[in-house]
């Protein structure tokens, strides 16, 4: 894992107080999640000391991973993430006037900051997996990987709390956090602190001394028509696949077999065709009952591509009566740091381990290749689309105050404006830009705390290929089955997990598919594991240590969250809402400032496998 943070003064030839540099250097420590003995740090300043960019890394040196900083022509670059080619991007990079027109071109999932006595930029890529967050004030902005390092150095600088043994303390914005209670994840460039901002996808931020900060958007693709028929179909998705391959370059480079994260979904089968396709050995893991589709399809996969394929059961008890769970508190409050308040305890991030070079990749992002929000909208009429735009962002309405739902509404509004245009298009950007584009970070980001984590899927040219395509066209999954068909067509007649394929739900496409089609029925859960997820199934023991920790939350928590209706839901085991009862969990632990103490010692939680 690579960290950074740019620091511009806003005054011409006004240097950065090094008082506000050593203030970083402490804060990076809580703010990246590793200990504090694996971080390596690397600095470069401006001769006048106005611009700073300092880097911090716990990777290994190895010709694999690219130096914190690279220097040359009097400025200095540094990426997170990694790009297809590196030699080439990195001159490409710190050669140019300007970096946007740069990172419209490279392959890879970055985020960019180079800097120089001109100033900083600092760029995302279309899929925004790498992010950027950025806060001005007391003169200088901030700008970095880390929205926690921004905020701590912001309010050092604003409070004038930079010197040794002063907390500046953390100042959590809490209206901001509504989207947290409706998804657990960001579905706009708001963060938990105050004053700090993510810059949106595919967006270029310059920051120079003596002149306003500016943001500028990179260009991104114009969907064409989709094509008629098979034929035209697989011609069409040649670039797409060509592109698919290319991005498998980085992880070829190991010379080793990638991890492949292999469940019975679309998207992981559709990876475990790219390696196949570039020739990158793989071995398969999977989690899971033995009886749950994932498991029996991805051996299935794993088996007709003559892989290795591992598979790890859930942790229960000698009797398989119940699983073994980790004390909600803790899987809260390693979420909350891993991933800054992002990201709802619901999910499940790794924890730190020494790093290890052994490549390791998933089908994260094939969402984009099947539409996006579009992929399970029934109803694509306006009002259908126009619902759903509403929902994403005003899902859970009733768990919200009435100021809460108000900033909904007024985020919303420009884009229920732009759906009455283009609703296909809203729904497929409004899904990679907030859904993967926030979503996505925090897991990624504590992934690669661990080792090098690929995700070709989020490759900046890729995304740009699938967008070429339209979203409706690649809504009916007719998009990922050809690419399947043209990359390892021994995998295109395995059948996909719970549902057809879309563009063949109810007919095969021809007389010479009936067979075929046949064999592609999909297979759904059966047995008593199967579908079992104790998250969504658990019982009162498990709720009241929930419902104790919402009880006991700051007040402020009910500023956004409603009192009445969250003291109902939290009452009783009740199967509705569940995604609810972890968003509002989370958000009560991160409002209570615990997860900035040490982290306690809490017993395992064991939860009953219904019978």
């Amino acid at each position: 894992m690579r960290a950074y943070l740019a620091v511009v003064a806003v005054d011409r030839g006004r240097p950065v107080p090094r008082r506000v540099i050593e203030a970083a250097e402490r804060a990076v420590h809580e703010a990246v999640p590793v200990p504090a003995d694996v971080l390596t740090a690397d600095r470069w300043a401006s001769e006048d000391g106005a611009v700073t960019l300092l880097a911090w890394a716990n990777e290994p040196e190895h010709a694999l991973l690219p130096r914190p900083l690279r220097r040359e022509g009097g400025r200095a670059l540094g990426y997170c993430g990694y790009l297809a080619d590196p030699d080439a991007g990195e001159r490409a990079l710190l050669a140019a006037d300007r970096v946007g027109p740069v990172t419209e071109t490279l392959g890879g999932c970055f985020s960019v900051f180079r800097a120089g006595p001109e100033g900083v930029e600092a760029a995302t890529s279309i899929a925004r997996v790498c992010p950027v967050y950025h806060a001005e004030t007391g003169g200088a902005r901030v700008i970095g990987t880390r929205a926690l390092l921004v905020h701590l150095v912001a309010r050092a600088i604003g409070s004038g709390a930079a010197d040794p043994g002063v907390d500046p303390g953390v100042d959590l914005d809490v209206p901001a956090l509504q989207p947290m209670i409706r998804h657990g994840f960001f579905t706009n460039d708001d963060t938990p602190f105050r004053g700090v901002r993510a810059l949106p996808a595919a967006t270029v931020l310059t920051a120079r001394p003596g002149e306003p900060t500016e943001t500028r958007e990179v260009p991104t693709p114009v969907a064409e028509p989709a094509p008629g028929g098979p034929r035209r179909a697989r011609a069409r998705v040649a670039d797409l696949a060509e592109a698919l391959v290319a991005s498998a370059a980085p992880l070829a480079r190991h010379g080793e077999p990638v991890t492949l994260a292999l469940s019975g979904g679309r998207d992981s089968r559709l990876m475990a065709a790219v390696l196949k396709a570039a020739g990158v050995p793989m071995t398969a893991a999977t989690h899971g009952f033995a009886d749950d589709p994932d498991v029996v399809l991805a051996t299935r996969i794993a088996r007709r591509l003559g892989i290795e394929h591992r598979v790890s059961l859930p942790a229960t008890d000698d009797a398989r009566d119940e699983v073994v769970v980790e004390h909600p508190f803790l899987r809260a409050y390693d979420i909350i740091r891993r991933c800054e308040g992002m990201t709802s305890a619901y999910e499940r991030v790794n924890g730190w381990t020494p790093y290890s070079l052994t490549p390791r990749t998933s089908g994260s992002g094939g969402e984009t290749l099947r539409g996006g929000f579009l992929y399970d909208q029934g109803d694509r009429s306006p009002a259908g689309i126009a619902g759903r735009v509403r929902t994403i962002f005003l899902s859970a309405e009733r768990f919200c105050t009435p100021d809460a739902n108000d900033r909904a509404r007024a985020a919303l509004r420009p884009w229920a404006e732009r759906a009455e245009r283009d609703g296909a298009g809203v729904l497929d950007r409004l899904y990679l830009y907030y859904r993967s584009g926030r979503w996505i970070v925090g897991s990624h980001t504590a992934t690669l705390t661990n080792g090098p984590y690929y995700h070709p899927f989020f490759d900046n040219r890729v995304v740009r290929e699938a967008l070429a395509l339209p979203p409706g066209w690649r809504a009916s999954e007719e998009v990922v089955f050809r690419l399947i068909e043209t990359l390892a067509p021994e995998l295109a007649d395995i059948p996909p997990e719970g549902k057809r394929w879309r563009f063949e739900e109810n007919r095969p496409c021809g007389l010479r598919d009936v067979l075929a089609w046949r064999r592609r029925a999909a297979v759904v859960p059966r047995g008593r594991t199967s579908g079992f997820n104790w998250r969504k199934s658990y019982d009162d023991a498990f709720l009241k240590l929930l419902r104790d920790e919402v009880t006991a939350a700051p007040r402020e928590l009910f500023d956004i969250v409603d009192e009445v209706k969250a003291k109902e839901h939290f009452a009783a085991v009740s199967g509705k809402w569940v995604l609810q009862t972890w968003h509002i969990y989370t958000l009560a632990v991160l409002l209570s400032g615990a997860w900035r103490e040490s982290r306690p010692t809490l017993p395992k939680v064991r939860i009953p496998i219904p019978s």
